[in-house]
């Protein structure tokens, strides 16, 4: 395999592995190296990818800690969320077709199914492929690494704190396609924020329960 392929298999490799850990925890880029079967510079390569998504902190002469994850943190990733879907969605909802309505439904269809299996990584990844549609139709790679990687942070944090899977989630989703499907921009976008609001107050209640 090329090193790119390896890197990204090291990469998702070491999100599964940082799932149980608790912050703090110190990670051994030549430990994961050897555990994975891989050479050292694609696993050094994933290390840096989480460090610049700030799921892993780097210590200079060090080494790699699994990042913390505070009530601080999570407001920070929905503002940015908000202030990023809302942009792009306003931006792009003329050119939003029925094709894409439909490619939006079968991802809630198959969310639904990774919910009745309790399968939260493939539900989260499913979430994840809905909301950066409108992403790809607008074809700003710089806006759309940007989402990417602030959607890692959430998806990092959605584990560690709760294995966030919840209907309601799937009933925002609803409406928010059936506005689009419409052309009814105004409600598209109030759905959307709602959505985003509701996630928020969701992983919120999680996290403090998480410290109760």
């Amino acid at each position: 395999m090329s090193k790119r392929i390896l890197s990204e298999v090291a990469y998702n490799a070491l999100k599964e592995k940082m799932v149980n850990m608790s912050s703090g925890t110190y990670l051994s880029a030549r430990q994961c190296a050897t555990e994975l079967g891989m050479s050292y510079t694609p696993v050094r390569e994933a290390f840096l990818r989480l460090q610049r998504e700030g799921s892993l902190r780097q210590v200079p002469n060090v080494g790699f800690f699994v990042e913390s994850v505070d009530l601080a943190d999570l407001l920070q990733i929905f503002q940015v969320r908000e202030c990023l879907e809302l942009f792009v969605v306003d931006k792009v909802f003329d050119k939003l077709t029925q094709e894409h309505v439909d490619k939006m439904r079968e991802l809630c269809y198959k969310q639904q199914e990774f919910l009745e299996a309790g399968d939260s990584s493939r539900y989260m990844q499913t979430d994840t492929e809905l909301h950066e549609i409108p992403f790809n139709l607008l074809g700003n790679k710089h806006l759309t690494t940007l989402f990417h990687n602030v959607r890692e942070q959430y998806m990092m944090c959605s584990v560690q704190v709760a294995k966030t899977m919840n209907v309601d989630a799937l009933t925002e989703h609803a409406g928010y396609i059936d506005a689009i499907e419409r052309g009814d921009k105004a409600t598209a976008l109030r759905e959307l924020r709602a959505h985003i609001d509701n996630a928020k107050q969701r992983m919120m209640d999680r996290y403090i329960n998480r410290l109760n």
